[in-house]
């Protein structure tokens, strides 16, 4: 279990806002499991929220950052201007959920004993913040191509058809890999199948790695590398998604048929 959230200091050293998107897709994933760790205990103590409020904090004010990053990178564009709007709702949700933690932190202090799984608020308010995050980096990769902000990273290691599922799901927070009577298995929350040997080719190419050491009936998060970062946004933009289930963005909803009137 990761025990704080990603360190992205070279952030804006990156040079696409779609990277920067995907980095702060893994923040969300690292926070979401943090608030799942807290709520696999008994009781919260306040040591244990004093030390997560300040890194949902952070998380909060990492989003309006990067939603910074996008506007003053890009022409303001209805897709642009969409892309904003998102990240700053990711960014409120963000600062409810640490107001969640420090009532949660009041009412210990007063004391009263804090069920983890009032902890379950908090992380319901930015369960979709790396979703969303992947979706809008895909979305902006057209964009910056589009207004020619930057240019296709030559340099960026490839990825064929049968890995993008895979590094879509773990952009996502959505793949891991469990040992089972020594054998290991790999789960995708989206219930569409990945294959094992995909992800060791991608483990073997180190684009993707696993969160913590192999132990025996739990599962283990896979996150890109810094390597995995750039090729799967060297992807964005060039073809469509082709993971199952995945898309950037709803479906246009169907209209209505017109009401017959009832004589």
């Amino acid at each position: 279990m990761t025990t704080a959230l990603s360190d992205h200091t070279q952030l804006f050293d990156l040079p696409t806002l779609p990277e920067q998107l995907i980095n702060l897709a893994d923040d969300f994933i690292v926070h979401g499991d943090l608030l799942k760790a807290l709520a696999a205990t008994d009781h919260l103590q306040g040591t244990t929220l004093r030390q997560q409020i300040p890194a949902t904090e952070a998380l909060a004010v990492l989003t309006l950052r990067v939603r910074e990053s996008v506007q003053s990178t890009l022409r303001s564009t209805p897709a642009v201007v969409d892309a904003s709007l998102r990240l700053r709702q990711t960014a409120y949700l963000t600062a409810g959920a640490c107001e969640e933690l420090r009532g949660l932190l009041i009412l210990n202090e007063d004391g009263h004993s804090i069920a983890a799984h009032q902890v379950g608020m908090a992380k319901d308010l930015t369960a979709l913040g790396a979703e969303s995050c992947v979706a809008l980096a895909e979305t902006l990769a057209v964009e910056t191509l589009r207004q020619r902000v930057a240019p296709t990273n030559e340099e960026a290691p490839r990825l064929s058809s049968a890995d993008l599922p895979a590094m879509h799901a773990v952009a996502r927070g959505k793949a891991h890999l469990t040992l089972m009577l020594g054998r290991q298995y790999i789960s995708n929350d989206d219930g569409a199948r990945l294959s094992i040997n995909t992800i060791r080719d991608l483990e073997s190419r180190a684009l993707i790695q696993r969160e913590d050491a192999e132990q025996e009936g739990k599962p283990q998060r896979l996150r890109l590398t810094a390597a995995g970062v750039r090729a799967l946004a060297n992807t964005f933009g060039q073809t469509p998604p082709t993971a199952p289930g995945h898309q950037s963005s709803p479906s246009p909803v169907p209209a209505p048929a017109p009401m017959k009137r009832l004589l």
